[in-house]
């Protein structure tokens, strides 16, 4: 299992990935759970199998180079999850970056409970997303989230990737499959 959270602010997105799949003896090749699509763009996915979340962020990856609207993506998102979750392979998935008006916009959609969520943040605004599967057993994330920016701050993506750091040490605490070494990717306006 994997887990991944995305914070998105006008001005940049920062996104963290525990790196449990970076390679063994027995999966000599990693699986990228965050995929950086172009220099301004992105795909997460977590949950379901490795191929079904292959395929995803392939699918939603060549979406984005075509230049399909977010709004459009995410119902195709929707629509191609649907197919997945009957085949027992939900995969939550998260994407977004610099959009063609030059804007930071993000979008999630998790299969299991149908929720999705479009934001493009301005000003002080604040967007995250936490793709885990069964997040609310480890508590009120956000909560402890927001009691880390009080440590660290929210103004700069060092100081995100910060917070996201010790949200990802903290769950790792709680879950064996989630591993404390994590991956990070930074993508500004």
């Amino acid at each position: 299992m994997s887990f991944i959270s995305v914070i998105a602010k006008e001005n940049f997105i920062t996104v963290m990935s525990d790196s449990e799949a970076v390679g063994s003896e027995s999966t000599p090749n990693p699986e990228q759970h965050v995929v950086k699509v172009g220099e301004k763009e992105f795909v997460a996915t977590a949950g379901g199998d490795r191929e079904a979340r292959e395929v995803i962020a392939k699918h939603i990856s060549d979406l984005l180079i075509e230049g399909t609207p977010y709004d459009r993506i995410l119902v195709i998102l929707e629509m191609t999850l649907a197919a997945f979750s009957e085949k027992g392979k939900s995969v939550m998935t998260a994407f977004g970056g610099i959009n063609a008006s030059g804007e930071i916009e993000v979008c999630t959609y998790d299969p299991n409970s149908r929720a999705e969520r479009h934001l493009k943040p301005r000003g002080s605004d604040i967007a995250y997303f936490f793709l885990a599967e069964g997040a609310g057993k480890y508590g009120n994330l956000y909560e402890l989230l927001q009691n880390y920016w009080k440590e660290t701050g929210t103004e700069t993506p060092s100081a995100m990737i910060q917070s996201q750091k010790l949200l990802n040490r903290y769950v790792a605490s709680k879950d064996e499959d989630v591993s404390t070494s994590t991956v990070k990717l930074v993508l500004k306006r």
